[in-house]
């Protein structure tokens, strides 16, 4: 069974639509999101004379035609989230604070109802399976958007046994960060949500575990070191860079043993490390320009026959 595995598309219409038409281009069995379905923030188009205004990538400017829709895609496949304003409104948002976040909860559900919708398009017709799990960056609110669609399966905290017979565990917290994620927790927290799903698994030494967070200290789990104003440090070489994954994670999957760990939330952190019998694999992430970067992995009768990242 061959198995494509995405991560951290981060709201980008280009990566989303890429990670549904691998199925087909890649010969997959089945597809799987990893997490961080949701982007990072919204840009105002606001109109004034007939003209649209917003800062992205500096300033820019559309006429209310053809240019505006091309202008509203490039915003889309980058990750973000445009709306058209007027200054009234552009003001009135920026003076309140819970109109401003109820709006952007809007625009993802608005955004992960389309894309659900295209998976099953396009996925029910060649009956090809597809999972998706959120990350720490995602609301708890997006849970039930994927939760209502009928082709999509949401992972979250669940078991899913795929067609193979391989059973894959999924959970999309991860520990503290220095942003205060929606879904960021405690390690003792974390552990408990880990081994929970765990204990609905058959055979741990034949399964996936689907952790968004990677295992703490494997090199997959390199994070830029910041220091107490958030900014990243620089030494000679470069950024710093430090393991910032999850001792739970790592304690997990040192536990059980389990045949492959599927990992993410760190984009800069693309590789293969192996904790005892385990292959952990982080394909990273490079949604703001439009690339998804992914892995092929072909599972037959309980065993990791391969794995190969891909990237388009």
């Amino acid at each position: 069974m061959k198995l494509f595995y995405a991560t951290d598309v981060h709201g980008s219409d280009r990566c989303f639509t890429k990670f549904v038409n691998a199925a087909a281009f890649y010969g997959a069995d089945a597809i799987l999101l990893g997490g961080d379905l949701t982007g990072k923030a919204m840009v105002p188009l606001v109109r004034t004379n007939g003209v649209h205004r917003g800062v992205f990538l500096g300033e820019v400017v559309a006429e209310e035609s053809e240019a505006l829709v091309k202008l509203e895609k490039k915003i889309a496949n980058a990750g973000y989230y445009s709306f058209r304003c007027d200054p009234d409104e552009e003001e009135a948002l920026r003076a309140d604070t819970a109109a401003r976040g109820a709006l952007f909860l809007r625009l993802m559900r608005e955004r992960l109802e389309r894309w659900v919708g295209l998976a099953e398009e396009r996925l029910r017709p060649q009956d090809i399976p597809c999972y998706i799990n959120a990350g720490n960056d995602d609301p708890r609110e997006i849970d039930e958007v994927l939760e209502a669609n009928d082709w999509v399966q949401f992972l979250e905290g669940r078991v899913v046994t795929m067609r193979d017979g391989t059973e894959v565990a999924s959970c999309g917290y991860a520990n503290r960060t220095p942003w205060d994620c929606p879904r960021d927790i405690e390690e003792d927290e974390l552990a408990r949500r880990l081994e929970a799903v765990i204990a609905e698994v058959g055979d741990t030494e034949r399964a996936v575990f689907n952790f968004h967070c990677p295992p703490y200290d494997t090199g997959i789990d390199a994070g830029p070191k910041l220091d107490e104003n958030l900014r990243m440090t620089s030494g000679a070489g470069g950024a710093e860079m430090q393991p910032v994954g999850s001792t739970a994670c790592r304690a997990a999957i040192e536990r059980h043993q389990p045949l492959l760990g599927l990992h993410g939330h760190l984009h800069e952190s693309r590789g293969v490390h192996k904790l005892g019998r385990t292959i952990c694999l982080n394909p990273g992430s490079e949604y703001n320009e439009g690339i998804l970067r992914g892995a092929l992995i072909d599972l037959r009768k309980g065993k990791l026959r391969s794995h190969q990242f891909t990237a388009g």
